[in-house]
């Protein structure tokens, strides 16, 4: 496909990346933590990952369950750090993490839908990226939030791969 032909798939990925920036302003007032700005960034890495996870409606819902999981494993890591400062101060953030992260990595055993382990990494991150960025948040806040902007990520996702599909498909007849 010559380049004239191409820049129709940039031009409209970015006709979408722009109608979930009108998407993110309407939905920013309704999410829990509201007050503390757009929420855009998890929707764009989101997507990101989606196209990682090859593209499919199957990726985005490995995806979307590996957020899931990582929140977990996220929750998991502040409660076991919080149950051994107490007795190993220094060491509690290292042994929370070891604990957690060899399941993390073990579910690349697991079955197809629950494998995607960068989601799971990905994720986590996101959730003490809220942490430090949204202090006041409640980890049911920061689940709700993460969790409905990801489901956007994978929409846009399907939306991008159906349509550049059928643009391609017709650049491809008319040849």
């Amino acid at each position: 496909m010559d380049f004239k032909k191409f820049i129709v798939i940039p031009v409209f990925i970015a006709i979408l990346a722009a109608s979930f920036i009108v998407v993110d302003q309407l939905l920013n007032p309704l999410m829990p933590i509201s007050d503390k700005g757009g929420f855009g960034w998890v929707t764009f890495q989101a997507w990101a990952m989606y196209f990682l996870a090859g593209g499919t409606f199957k990726g985005g819902l490995r995806t979307f369950l590996g957020y899931v999981m990582g929140i977990i494993a996220a929750i998991s890591i502040i409660y076991l750090f919080g149950i051994f400062n107490s007795s190993t101060g220094f060491w509690a953030l290292p042994l929370a993490v070891l604990i957690v992260v060899i399941p993390m990595c073990s579910v690349e055993k697991a079955p197809s839908l629950f494998d995607f382990v960068p989601a799971l990494f990905v994720s986590s991150a996101v959730f003490f990226a809220f942490g430090k960025m949204y202090p006041g948040a409640t980890m049911t806040a920061s689940t709700i939030t993460i969790l409905t902007y990801c489901a956007i990520g994978m929409v846009y996702g399907i939306v991008t791969v159906n349509l550049r599909g059928l643009y391609e498909k017709s650049v491809a007849e008319k040849a």
